[in-house]
């Protein structure tokens, strides 16, 4: 029996994301990696009978096809998804019976789908989207978009951690408040292979790793403005090195601009830990798998702002290692501190005024280095908790269980998306219970009417209602000479080929009325008049239609 608020009993998944951002194999991107995976985990353990993506461009739609037929099992899963234009969802919403609208982010896509459902949806749905990094510039901007759209108590921005949630709600207050619906939390999760067990002795000669080394391992950009200065790490590196007994090896891996790279390697150099440290630049999947396998303890003293959750850090326990990080941020509810890793203490003070004014001017990685710059891990903890591990091989081996435990229980994806699709029913319940949030409350005030902004640019200003005839190329098209114009695919939902049609052979009984003809043909196609005058436009863009005068 249907439950309340369905027509149909079948639970569907909507969204305008397609969420996949790169056609590459291999993502580094905390972002890409995230909504990459969480789309394959949806589809495989989501309780939905269909999924609708409304993706921006037909090539997108193919693409988003192709990704997930590539899957394991991709011809079973494909076969629940449906594709279909964005520009086909004011339609959709007419009639849409849909669990869930859910977004990769949150900026780009809630506040206007809010403004969209409220004009045209039939009934309420809830809205929801991920937050990622919250320290871009144009926050401010984004937040006052959402609180003027009208979402309602159905509609939720997911939230990756508890810091992450209270660093929303503390911007939203800043601009105002008023945001209608929930902040909920829910973690992202890591891909399954992760958990999988791998040979130590084999990743290492792999990777030319002396079997006998003691290893810690950071991956993650190498970048101190968007991710974590990793100069003080060596700093303390060289203690541990100059203390220990044994080889001790530092790998830090992932990507980075070439300044990063020779910053860091510079540094390595003037400290004499040439022997001591490995640098390896843009890894691919298997080998940092390999590296994950091959290290002793994981290691994140991350120090900026636009960190919200951690996948790394997952990603290291879910492969059984200890993870040393920094109390920052979403690492807080990741590491359980002193039982699957250790939190480092941080210190920190804001930027000097002069780089707070700027913050809308300077470039964006510019104002992210000036402000972590005043983000201070504390050192010597650092540094005692690595050597902690190091020197400790039990207690590396039983830290790193237990994290593999609390990653598959907190952190898989299974686990993750089980957690979000309790969300979305509770939400989905809140929407049956709703009238359309905001229904009636006239147009979106973010969008500008280009018709308004532009028309002097059509200059002298040209008759709006002109008297229209067939061109010789329009009848040349009807008695079959000549094919009709072609139409942009993307553009097939907005260019209806009854409505065209309709406009080119209603004009062969003579001359009409731009308005005239629009309207009556309109008609006769059953779509609407608005449609029908910029389909005339199209036609005498063409010549296909042209003015009589």
């Amino acid at each position: 029996m249907p439950r309340k608020g369905y027509s149909s009993g079948v639970r569907i998944f909507a969204s305008a994301d397609t969420f996949i951002e790169s056609s590459r194999p291999s993502l580094r991107l905390g972002r890409l990696v995230a909504n990459a995976t969480f789309l394959e985990a949806l589809l495989r353990h989501g309780p939905y009978d269909r999924f609708e993506f409304f993706c921006p461009t037909v090539d997108e739609g193919r693409r988003l096809r192709e990704w997930i037929a590539a899957l394991p099992d991709g011809r079973n899963l494909v076969a629940r998804i449906a594709t279909r234009p964005q520009l086909e969802l004011p339609e959709a919403m007419s009639g849409a019976d849909w669990e869930v609208v859910h977004s990769g982010g949150w900026s780009r896509y809630l506040g206007a789908l809010a403004w969209l459902r409220a004009n045209r949806a039939a009934r309420p749905f809830p809205l929801t989207g991920t937050i990622h990094s919250l320290n871009d510039p144009s926050m401010a901007g984004m937040l006052r978009r959402l609180v003027a759209a009208p979402t309602g108590p159905c509609d939720a921005v997911i939230c990756t951690s508890r810091d992450g949630r209270e660093s929303f709600r503390r911007q939203l207050g800043m601009v105002g408040g008023g945001f209608r619906g929930r902040l909920e939390i829910a973690p992202l999760g890591v891909d399954e292979r992760y958990f999988l067990r791998r040979d130590k002795d084999q990743a290492r000669r792999r990777l030319a790793i002396p079997p006998d080394a003691r290893v810690a391992l950071w991956i993650g950009r190498l970048s101190a403005a968007s991710k974590a200065d990793l100069h003080p790490l060596l700093y303390q590196w060289r203690a541990i090195v100059s203390e220990s007994v044994g080889k001790r090896l530092l790998v830090l891996a992932g990507g980075g601009s070439e300044g990063d790279l020779v910053s860091l390697r510079a540094t390595v150099d003037e400290l004499g830990l040439a022997a001591h440290v490995g640098i390896r630049p843009d890894i691919e999947d298997a080998e940092k798998l390999d590296l994950l396998a091959a290290a002793d303890v994981f290691v994140s003293p991350v120090d900026n702002q636009q960190e919200t959750f951690g996948i790394a850090v997952v990603e290291a326990m879910a492969s059984g290692l200890p993870v040393v990080a920094s109390r920052w941020d979403g690492y807080k509810d990741l590491v359980e501190d002193g039982a699957t890793g250790a939190l480092v203490p941080v210190r920190w003070a804001p930027p000097p005024p002069e780089a707070i004014a700027l913050r809308a001017v300077l470039e964006p990685n510019l104002s992210q280095l000036a402000t972590s710059q005043g983000v201070a891990v504390d050192p010597g903890c650092l540094r005692a908790a690595i050597a902690r591990y190091l020197d400790d091989p039990a207690l590396a081996r039983s830290s790193g269980d237990a994290g593999r435990e609390r990653a598959e229980r907190l952190f898989s994806w299974k686990a993750v998306v089980g957690r979000l699709a309790g969300i979305w029913q509770d939400l989905r319940r809140e929407a049956d219970r709703m009238d359309v949030p905001g229904k009636g409350g006239g147009p979106d005030p973010e969008i500008l009417d280009p018709a308004e902004a532009f028309r002097h640019y059509a200059e002298p200003a040209p008759d709006l209602d002109p008297l229209l005839r067939l061109s010789s190329l329009g009848e040349a098209i009807l008695r079959g000479e000549l094919p009709m114009p072609p139409t942009f695919g993307d553009l097939m939902p907005i260019s209806d080929g009854k409505l065209l049609s309709a406009l080119v052979v209603n004009m062969r009984h003579g001359q009409r009325k731009l308005s005239d003809h629009a309207r009556l043909c309109a008609v006769l196609a059953g779509r609407s008049r608005e449609e029908a005058v910029w389909q005339v436009h199209w036609l005498l863009k063409y010549g296909v239609l042209e003015a009589a005068d």
